[in-house]
């Protein structure tokens, strides 16, 4: 009924413009079809490119995986040293060496010695992997060098405890061989198990983001369109009001 309506009106304006002797114009109804069909399209566009598809769990899987380039990844050391994902593992490692130094958590039961305990455990022990864990999700790069580097650190730290006596070693010949041999230990495999760890963390974020694309949009924004402009309209710029 209200397209018979609309058709009605555009007859008579024909007829009017005829009557008169005016240039025959478009139509309301003429160009408002074309425009609402274009309009659809891209909405319809804008909404199947706005949102990238999702693949595959066993996708994500391999596509994870980067290949190895030691070369790039060694020019690239001195913007990686200036990075927080090297420097606050070491904080941490640093920081839980002197925690337990100060406190001396075996044997207490409070809080306190029961952090200090847990952060020497995941942050000092051989192996380290809390650290090389955190310097591999958040390295924006050769995670597994970085991982090597934060590992010497804890090596660094759990040698100095353990030759300082603060680890319970007592003095003697024989304690002492055994000293050295735990502080050869860890500095061979903090660095190997160091880089693994960081490396597969690494790869875990990847998986994460190739898994989840849309993990960080915002579930009320209103998709791009095409063109890179906003719908909000410009000043000076109003909505068309309907006729009746």
């Amino acid at each position: 009924m209200a397209r018979a309506k609309r058709t009605h009106r555009a007859e008579a304006r024909r007829r009017y413009r005829s009557e008169q002797g005016l240039p025959t114009t478009f139509d309301d109804d003429e160009i408002d079809a074309p425009t609402s069909t274009a309009a659809d399209a891209t909405r319809s566009t804008a909404s199947t490119t706005s949102a990238p598809a999702r693949p595959s769990i066993g996708s994500a899987f391999r596509q994870a995986f980067h290949p190895l380039d030691v070369r790039s990844d060694l020019r690239a050391l001195p913007q990686l040293l200036r990075t927080r994902a090297l420097w606050i593992p070491i904080i941490l490692t640093v920081g839980s060496t002197a925690l337990y130094l100060a406190i001396g958590p075996v044997g207490r039961s409070d809080l306190v010695g029961v952090l200090a305990l847990f952060l020497f455990q995941y942050f000092v022990v051989t192996p380290a992997i809390g650290g090389v864990f955190i310097a591999g999700f958040m390295a924006p790069r050769a995670s597994w060098l970085l991982g090597i580097l934060v590992g010497l650190v804890a090596a660094a730290c759990y040698s100095f405890l353990m030759l300082s006596g603060a680890l319970g070693v007592t003095a003697g010949p024989q304690n002492e061989n055994l000293a050295r041999e735990f502080v050869a230990a860890s500095f061979f495999l903090s660095p190997v198990v160091g880089a693994f760890f960081a490396a597969t963390a690494a790869w875990y974020r990847r998986f994460l983001q190739l898994s989840n694309p849309n993990r960080g949009r915002g579930r009320g924004a209103a998709p791009p369109r095409p063109d890179g402009r906003t719908r909000a309209a410009r000043p000076g710029q109003q909505k068309a009001v309907p006729r009746r």
